[in-house]
């Protein structure tokens, strides 16, 4: 059955410019909903946005067009957002609406009109990776609606309101079906920054997860994490508003020098080519600056690697960083020709391996040693250059936990896999226990 002609909702009266927006039209953020969402769900952006014009997409099947079989097309919905291209914009999509924004932008691109400003995604998934709850698609009723309760805050209601079920559970099956069927079909990157959105209490996506969307961009990539959880666009949108329209108002991700305001409980952190300069006065390449500098109160770790930089800033406390490329190091090599656990050959100070770390290298697949190698001595050297005391002799107990690992005195080490212009990489970042909220921007340009 063909689909009808997609419903875009407009903010009415529109909003007043803000005194600060620069000059020229103000841009429009289209905005792409979470599966079995509406065009309802952006209410709460609408009025928190200054400048920013919300236009909100209304899939088939729901609110006004409830009506119509829920069933969509990317690109059906591209011919009517190519009706929007004419003025400054950007595509923000939800879980599911992330994926869907990713791919018009990628159509947008094979018709030859303007791109998007930014490509915002929120708690999705990389567009070339499994979503785990699609599977749930195929579930009866009572176990997929569980899940989605259980799993992505869905409302609790769906579980005793028959009236709600019968209403949410046609559109719910159909985008988990959408969700499952799709294939990522390679290209090449976006010409279009790419920011993601995280949030804090998300099971489902967690921060580092999100990470994997740089792979998507060559304009600069950007994370950014929010209190919430999985629906945090739905709980949280006026901190999302603020992120969204200071980022709009900026030269975007990966661009210039000066890192954004840090908040008192994020740590932010940069990833740079090697020859660039830190961005924040006052950092000390050999550790953390103690010393306040004009941010306020901020100390900064810096460290470059393999032909990257990596800087960590925090405000009110101490931070250590280090990055680099697993073929910078060949101690795997030699782990695996049967070097003595006992050589601990450090690099630098703080970072030569413990005799349990080695063991751990000697019993792994030889594909795996470089990474392991790479995550126990990025993770010493971010510890040093916090000013912390080494790990204990032994070393790190599991060196393919995910992270954070806790580390003594009362420290953790927090991983970021990297997707650059010179491969992949890794950083690792020492900060005080319980600091958990993360801000980055890296470096994709090539």
């Amino acid at each position: 059955m063909a689909i009808e002609p997609l419903s875009i909702t407009r903010p009415t009266p529109p909003p007043t410019p803000h005194p600060d927006s620069p000059a020229g039209p103000a841009p429009a953020l289209l905005c792409l909903p979470y599966a079995g969402g509406a065009a309802g769900a952006y209410h709460g952006l609408r009025g928190a946005c200054g400048a920013v014009e919300v236009v909100a997409v209304q899939l088939p099947g729901r609110e006004n067009r409830i009506a119509e079989p829920p069933e969509f097309s990317v690109p059906r919905l591209t011919d009517e957002i190519a009706s929007h291209t004419a003025r400054p914009y950007a595509l923000y999509g939800h879980s599911m609406g992330a994926r869907i924004a990713f791919e018009v932008a990628r159509e947008l691109r094979r018709r030859g009109l303007p791109p998007p400003l930014r490509l915002y995604a929120g708690a999705a998934h990389p567009p070339d990776r499994r979503v785990p709850l699609a599977a749930t698609a195929d579930l009866p009723d009572e176990a997929f609606i569980d899940q989605l309760v259980r799993r992505a805050g869905a409302p609790e209601e769906l579980r005793d309101v028959p009236e709600l079920r019968e209403l949410l559970l046609p559109v719910l099956r159909a985008d988990f079906t959408w969700i499952k069927r799709y294939r990522y079909a390679p290209e090449p990157p976006l010409d279009v920054p790419v920011v993601a959105f995280a949030g804090l209490g998300d099971a489902e996506v967690p921060p580092g997860d999100m990470l994997g969307w740089a792979r998507h961009t060559r304009a600069g990539f950007a994370l950014r994490t929010l209190r919430g959880g999985h629906l945090f666009v739905r709980d949280g949108s006026a901190e999302l508003a603020r992120l969204i329209t200071a980022d709009l108002a900026g030269p975007g991700p990966g661009r210039g020098t000066d890192p954004p305001p840090v908040q008192d409980d994020e740590i932010h952190v940069r990833v740079f080519p090697a020859d660039e300069p830190p961005g924040t006065p006052g950092s000390d390449e050999g550790g953390s600056s103690r010393a306040a500098d004009r941010a306020g109160g901020s100390s900064q770790a810096v460290d470059r690697a393999g032909g990257l930089a990596v800087e960590a800033t925090v405000r009110g406390g101490a931070v250590g960083a280090a990055v680099g490329l697993p073929a910078a190091y060949g101690a795997a090599r030699d782990a695996a020709h049967g070097a003595s656990p006992g050589a601990g050959r450090g690099d630098g100070p703080g970072d030569g391996l413990g005799p349990g770390e080695w063991e751990q290298l000697v019993d792994a697949a030889e594909e795996d040693r470089p990474w392991l190698e790479l995550r126990a001595r990025t993770a010493r050297r971010a510890l040093a250059r916090a000013g912390a005391h080494a790990q204990a002799a032994e070393g790190f107990p599991d060196l393919a936990a995910p992270g954070p690992w806790p580390a003594d005195d009362g420290w953790q080490v927090t991983f970021l896999p990297l997707h650059t212009p010179l491969g992949e990489a890794l950083a690792a970042v020492a900060e005080p226990r319980g600091r958990t909220r993360l801000s980055a921007d890296v470096w994709t340009d090539r």
